[in-house]
């Protein structure tokens, strides 16, 4: 997986997950993670729907949706096309932004039992404000899932979730304890 430094603003490194899709080792992160998520929350099919975060939340939660066989629901940030009346979230910060976001009502309700999925969790401020929007149309959330999660910038609300990060992807995933070199990783083709 590349990583960007100074992007989008100076002094973070984004991790470029879609450089991880556009590699057959995707298969393999998505199977492995879809196999974790099923013995950590879904032994006996807790999870009625999975909720993807926009916009590389989508991907992951999609795939994780179909791999597991649960309906998948979008969840955009504020200003995006979407029908309807909307829920709308508390604005959160990120690592480098603030925002907002929402859900259609109608979507969720009571009876639903929901995996929240995202690319990546640093802050966790988008992941938690996704929590508190679903909750609110009397859904439950059973755990949350990631390709990556930096724990060392993890702020402290997220200290009490379950969330399954991808075991393949271990230099980047839970094992990350402090932030990664300033030189940043080269593509697998750019090493000749």
């Amino acid at each position: 997986m590349r990583t960007v430094t100074d992007y989008p603003v100076g002094g973070v490194n984004f991790y470029d997950v879609n450089s991880l899709f556009a590699q057959p080792a995707w298969d393999q992160v998505a199977t492995e993670l879809s196999l974790a998520v099923q013995t950590q929350f879904n032994q006996n099919g807790e999870i009625t729907h999975i909720v993807g975060l926009e916009s590389r939340g989508f991907v992951v939660g999609a795939v994780l949706a179909n791999l597991i066989g649960v309906p998948f629901v979008m969840l955009r940030k504020k200003g995006s096309k979407y029908p309807g009346k909307l829920l709308e979230s508390k604005s959160y910060d990120t690592e480098y932004s603030a925002d907002t976001m929402v859900l259609q009502e109608g979507i969720l309700g009571h009876t639903s039992r929901v995996l929240i999925v995202d690319d990546l969790i640093a802050t966790g401020g988008s992941i938690i404000a996704a929590k508190q929007l679903i909750k609110r149309t009397g859904a439950t959330v059973v755990g949350m899932a990631c390709v990556i999660n930096i724990k060392y910038i993890n702020k402290e609300n997220l200290s009490d979730e379950t969330i399954v990060a991808s075991e393949t992807i271990h230099s980047l995933s839970d094992v990350i304890q402090a932030p990664p070199p300033k030189a940043p990783l080269k593509w697998s083709d750019e090493n000749d």
